[in-house]
């Protein structure tokens, strides 16, 4: 009862401190010891009162007793203190208004503010005074500097940050980057030829037009490819060629000759190139074969393990109606006879079971005695079969994972992961549509599951998500009345906070074949082609979109 009272104190109090004792920790002109807190030493915060008269924090107090199996003692450690009881702690209103009244000094004192207010107008003052720090309006430029604010407007008037426009091109550009900008980038700034050929000054953009086309600019020799590093401007280039005519002759022939050496080489690694290629279309053939050898091999392997199987399920049928027969017969001399019959092929049954099994502990290098003795040699590849089998029974047990998720009550829960990826595969073809797992009215009722095609079908195809209703053949088809007559309710559940789930329901057209007893595995689907418009900004905002539910 006592901690009930406590929090519905608090609470109250709570609401109501956003309007009692301001934010922060000033800096008290006086501060007495009347508005110290007993508990926490600091200023007193929403102050209550205890039954011995100390004042404290009402979020002290409450961290205090909260959950303390043991009485509390005023922290005050006086005679007079008494141990704390809840529902004698009172809130001190006057307290309250006096502590919002202390004087204090500027938050921005070290500044050189001088103001000294009552506290509850410390917030107010903070956001008018001229002292304090700001940063400056280029600080998206880089500029770090942080000044009180009756300085700022001079600090950005000197900033190396502010914008300047520059006087040629125009373009704004950074007070300290303005000499850069002219020196290097600016293509109205006019500069000299590069290569001091005497033209006029011009603007950097016609002036490199010009170095490109400049008769003193520097030419690579034409045997540079070859060896020649000589350069210069067009005449100089003329007399080097003259005069180097001899030189060029000798780079010329120690480039041929070494031209010639790398095409011998080349001729001895295509060579070398080629004995591989042989020997490698040889071991290719010789592999050819041996694959052709095994798949014989293994076509053997699958008829004779066919035969095995189908001895296997003719005696295990065979078991199953003597078993039956059994059941139903009276005549003590017939079930003994019959159950001397069942004994018989239950033993064959674990004579075929034990020499399969002989024929997987066998492996590869096994013999070729028991049924299987006609078995070729190819035997060895009975490994790959076992694997086979593998594969069967992961196909059985995924069945009966199905299975065991159906749901029995008319609802399906079907959450697509992978949703973009199976989008784009929609998109270019590779997976039309998605089939749900089965799911029933009830344990013995109808079979159905869900169809969707994730870029649309006919009339909604590449604009819509199209979703329908599929009625699947079921075991108890007989027993239950056709055609389908229960209303279809789809739905598109958001996954953030449920407040834009799109849903749409129909009843069954009783003359259509969608809804008749099936007579195939499936009857043709039925549902919404313009079930989600894609453009719909109920998924847009997911930038991490993987999973779709339903």
């Amino acid at each position: 009862m006592a901690e009930a009272t406590f929090s519905s104190l608090s609470s109250s109090s709570l609401k109501s401190s956003l309007q009692q004792t301001p934010p922060g920790n000033p800096v008290f002109v006086a501060f007495d010891d009347k508005y110290r807190c007993v508990v926490c030493n600091g200023i007193v915060r929403e102050a209550v009162q205890t039954p011995c008269g100390h004042r404290a924090c009402e979020q002290c107090i409450f961290q205090l007793l909260h959950g303390n199996p043991k009485k509390v003692k005023c922290p005050a450690g006086e005679e007079t203190c008494s141990f704390l009881v809840l529902s004698e702690i009172h809130r001190d209103s006057g307290a309250r208004r006096e502590v919002r009244l202390l004087l204090v000094f500027c938050t921005f004192k070290t500044e050189g503010c001088e103001k000294i207010l009552p506290w509850k107008d410390l917030q107010d003052h903070e956001i008018m005074c001229t002292y304090r720090l700001v940063e400056c309006r280029f600080s998206s430029e880089g500029c770090k500097v942080v000044v009180i604010k009756r300085d700022v407007e001079i600090h950005q008037k000197q900033c190396p940050f502010r914008l300047e426009s520059c006087k040629f091109c125009q373009q704004e550009i950074q007070n300290q980057l303005v000499q850069e900008h002219l020196e290097k980038t600016c293509p109205q700034y006019v500069i000299q030829c590069t290569y001091n050929c005497g033209t006029n000054p011009a603007p950097r953009v016609q002036m490199e037009q010009h170095s490109k086309e400049c008769p003193r600019r520097p030419l690579k020799c034409k045997y540079h490819s070859i060896g020649c590093e000589f350069t210069g401007s067009e005449e100089e280039m003329e007399m080097h060629t003259r005069s180097e005519t001899d030189s060029h002759i000798q780079l010329s022939v120690v480039r041929n000759t070494e031209n010639a050496l790398e095409v011998l080489h080349s001729r001895e690694v295509t060579q070398t190139m080629d004995v591989k290629i042989t020997e490698l279309e040889h071991l290719l053939t010789k592999n050819l074969q041996v694959i052709e050898d095994l798949k014989g091999g293994v076509d053997t392997m699958k008829k004779a393990m066919k035969d095995i199987k189908l001895k296997v399920v003719a005696q295990t049928e065979r078991l199953i109606t003597v078993e039956r027969k059994v059941e139903n017969l009276a005549d003590n001399e017939a079930h003994n006879k019959l159950s001397r019959d069942m004994m018989m092929i239950k033993e064959t049954q674990n004579t075929l079971e034990g020499r399969i099994n002989q024929l997987e502990r066998a492996g590869p290098m096994g013999g070729s005695n028991g049924i299987n003795g006609t078995l070729p040699a190819q035997i060895q590849q009975h490994e790959r079969q076992l694997g086979i089998m593998d594969l069967r029974m992961a196909e059985l047990d995924l069945r009966f994972q199905v299975m065991e998720t159906a749901s029995y009550n008319g609802v399906l829960m079907w959450k697509i992961r992978d949703y973009l990826r199976r989008k784009e595969d929609a998109r270019t073809g590779k997976t039309i549509s998605l089939y749900s797992q089965p799911f029933y009215t009830g344990r013995f009722g109808y079979k159905m599951c869900a169809r969707v095609y994730l870029n649309g079908d006919g009339v909604g195809k590449g604009t819509h998500l199209s979703l329908f209703f599929v009625v699947q053949r079921g075991e108890y088809d007989a027993l239950l009345p056709w055609p389908f007559k229960q209303k279809v309710t789809l739905m598109l559940l958001d996954q953030e906070n449920g407040t834009r789930n799109l849903v749409d329901s129909f009843r069954p057209d009783i003359t259509s074949s969608s809804f008749k007893r099936p007579t195939s595995e499936m009857n043709v689907a039925s549902g919404c082609p313009l079930f989600h418009f894609q453009t719909l900004p109920v998924y847009k905002d997911r930038q991490n979109l993987s999973d779709i539910a339903w």
